[in-house]
This record gives structure tokens, sequence and C-alpha cells, in this order.
């Protein structure tokens, strides 16, 4: 879906308080046409996201604030930007900043496997009166990242993160729009061409598990696993593979 030209509204329908007001404040745009707004949030070092929604609102729940900028659309478009508001979804290229960013901050990392047990004791009145002592053996097992924990098993798994578009579809027979999801990918520039689309929180982990002598737990690290999956290739700092800045 192609963009028309982005417009500006006048100055003075921005409120000067704009940074103070509270979240579901309207803004005093008063345009009679079908548009959508500029939301923008700034996550760190700079680095903004920026997408079209369908509001009035100043801000909104998820932390953007409105801007005066804006684009016209029909009925569909309206649909359609109602579509990736209600799932948080924003154009990938536009944004390409913000998902080089979060690539470069999501390092592989270690989990170790924990094991002991512990003598739980539990001291209780019954309805007579009498105290009672029940005695038991709890057992405390799962992931954790501390590598010099003592109950440690030996187990450990590398984790890692990997990457999901979406595209936005138009069911003719329902007469309405859905979406859907790429498969998982280790770099999202893979899938941004026909997963145009993603959201902040568009990536999972994946793990792999492996197995160590106790004593060489302390020494591990996860470049040591690094051939267990593909990594973005954060040398290439263009949204495209096949190009480098």
């Amino acid at each position: 879906m192609k963009k028309s030209a982005i417009y500006k509204l006048l100055p003075y329908m921005i409120m000067s308080s704009l940074a103070l007001t509270a979240c579901g404040e309207k803004s005093e745009c008063d345009l009679p046409t079908r548009h959508v707004h500029l939301y923008t949030k700034e996550i760190d070092n700079d680095i903004t996201i920026s997408k079209y929604k369908d509001s009035e609102n100043l801000y909104d729940m998820d932390g953007y604030h409105w801007n005066e900028d804006y684009i016209e659309i029909n009925k569909m478009d309206e649909d359609f930007y109602k579509v990736l508001s209600k799932n948080g979804l924003f154009d990938a290229k536009e944004n390409w900043d913000y998902l080089y960013y979060n690539m470069s901050r999501n390092k592989d990392y270690l989990e170790y496997y924990y094991k002991y047990t512990e003598i739980v004791t539990d001291t209780y009145t019954d309805s007579d009166g009498k105290k009672h002592t029940d005695t038991k053996e709890v057992e405390h097992k799962g992931w954790h990242r501390d590598k010099f924990s003592s109950h440690n098993t030996g187990e450990i798994r590398l984790c890692h993160t990997v990457y999901c578009g979406y595209r936005i579809n138009y069911d003719k027979t329902k007469e309405k729009f859905y979406v859907e999801a790429s498969p998982y990918v280790d770099d999202v520039r893979y899938i941004m061409e026909d997963y145009p689309y993603v959201g902040e929180r568009s990536y999972t982990e994946v793990n792999k598990e492996h197995y160590v002598l106790d004593f060489q737990i302390p020494f591990v690290e996860p470049e040591d696993y690094y051939d267990d999956f593909e990594h973005p290739d954060l040398s290439n700092t263009s949204p495209t593979l096949s190009k480098t800045k």
C-alpha cells in the first residue's frame, strides 16, 4: 500500500502543553477528510520508532505521541491502519534504524541448569489447638544465568534471538484485512520484503543445549557455541543484505 503525500497541520493546531498532556487527551485536529497521523516513540540513543495510526490521542498506551504529520486515506486504507494499530505494527524499512539497533543489542547468552533439594519444615495448629510439625523434602530445579552456582548440573544452553515480520492480507470473501506472520529468522532482513511490518516484540528466543563437566562451567562462553545458530550481519548496516553502507 503506497502512501500519499505527507501534509503538515498549521502550528496553531498543536497545544504548547503537548509534552505535559495525559494519555487519552485529544489533539485539536479537525480535518474533515479521512487521515492517519504520524506517531513516534523514542527508544534509546536517539533511536525513534515511527508509525501512522488512526487516532487523535496525543499519547497512546504504548508510549507513542501524536505528531502533526498526516496522510490522507480512503475507507479501505482506514481499515488497513486499524489492523496495524490493533497489532502494534509499523513499517520495517521506515524503522530500519530501530531494527538494526534491536538486533545489535540481542546478544547470545548462556543459561545453566540447576537442581537441588532442601528440607522444609511446616508448623501448624489444628482445630483442637495442638501444634504439629511436618517435614518434607522439596526439589528445586530450572534454568538461571549464575555460572558460579554450586547447584549447577553441567547442563547448559545457548539462548539466541530470532525475528519475525508480518504482512497484511485482504480476505475478499469476508471483506476484511488479517495479519499473517512470517517464519522466524536470524536476521530480520531475510523476510522484510515479503513481510514488511514488524512490532516492538517481533522476536523470540530459541536455544540449544550442551553438557560440560562441572569444573568447566565458569570458563564456558557463548562464543564457544557460536556455530549453533546463524547471526545477523551487523557489519552491514543497510536494510538490504545485498548492499553495504
